[in-house]
């Protein structure tokens, strides 16, 4: 594999670091700084994943997260840096240093105020996802209640005013965990390219956080992109086997469906009990020759590794 040819676009590791009190360099588990050298990893999103029951504070908890990342970027500045731009990751490579981009995982964090918003983007927050598996202040998420889910409530109001001070900012606004309803919703006022970080195509296995194909779609006309998720579940119904080949099935799925420009990294490591063939960021090198072997050329494979993201980055900020 070429050297720094990865981005990841969701992983729950920082924040499972900092409540373990561990450091990013020696932390054992799905990724450390070690381990993403090993993969090839040129830009890991992190994200500030907070859960809300329990936390009467969730703006005070993400910036305490925040704080924790700061810090391990000025601990590991030799080995990985915080990035908002896509210029700045393409010089960290140069210099052979690793990206993170800082990412938020429940909009609520925001507890409803633009003002926070804004803060958070001052901060160096590039994506955000709407909702986690509670419904808050800004839309209603794809978490099964008591058997069934909920596919009528779109955004709120305040939802559709945060998503389009978010495309304002140059945010990247993240429909993972959002329901249908909300993810049509989006699509519907959307003015930039959106994501789905870490959600797979519902017609490979179908379960509410994967991706219908006609939201595959308005993806790849939207110009958003979707990474696959490696939880085991959200992969096939055989979680016993090797499940790289199920994930395989995802991206060709994808790209059948939305194109090649539509498909992109999103593991959902440290978040995820993971799956077989997949225990570690070390082993995107195993995907990338099973994409090889599948008949994926280089362009693809690198469109799917890092350079739809970057694209999609991109035009966020413009």
């Amino acid at each position: 594999m070429k050297k720094f040819s990865v981005i990841d676009m969701h992983c729950d590791t920082l924040t499972r670091v900092c409540r373990f009190g561990r450091n990013l360099r020696d932390y054992d588990g799905h990724i450390n700084l070690q381990k993403m050298k090993e993969g090839n990893y040129l830009m890991q999103c992190f994200a500030m994943f907070i859960y809300l029951e329990g936390t009467p504070n969730p703006f005070e908890k993400c910036n305490e997260y925040i704080d924790f990342f700061d810090k391990s970027m000025k601990e590991n500045g030799d080995v990985i840096r915080q990035v908002t731009t896509v210029e700045e990751i393409l010089e960290n490579r140069e210099k052979g240093i690793m990206s993170a981009l800082l990412t938020i995982e429940e909009g609520e964090a925001i507890e409803g105020s633009i003002e926070k918003l804004e803060h958070f983007y001052n901060r160096g927050v590039r994506m955000m996802t709407l909702t986690w598996n509670f419904a808050n202040q800004l839309a209603y998420p794809n978490y099964v209640y008591e058997g069934k889910i909920d596919t009528e409530r779109g955004l709120t109001d305040k939802g559709i005013e945060v998503i389009k001070k978010m495309w304002e900012l140059g945010m990247i606004v993240d429909v993972a965990h959002l329901n249908d309803a909300g993810i049509y919703d989006v699509f519907k006022y959307a003015t930039k390219p959106i994501v789905a970080s870490h959600s797979n195509a519902r017609a490979v296995h179908n379960v509410p956080r994967n991706l219908s194909d006609d939201m595959i779609v308005k993806l790849r006309e939207n110009g958003g992109v979707m990474g696959i998720n490696y939880c085991p579940d959200f992969i096939s119904e055989d979680t016993e086997q090797n499940q790289i080949p199920d994930i395989i099935r995802h991206i060709k799925h994808i790209v059948k469906v939305g194109g090649i420009d539509t498909v992109a990294l999103g593991s959902d490591f440290d978040g995820i009990t993971t799956p077989n063939g997949m225990s570690d960021c070390t082993k995107t090198n195993d995907l990338y020759e099973a994409l090889v072997a599948e008949g994926f050329s280089e362009e693809d494979i690198d469109k799917i590794f890092y350079k739809n993201f970057l694209r999609v980055l991109k035009a966020n900020q413009e």
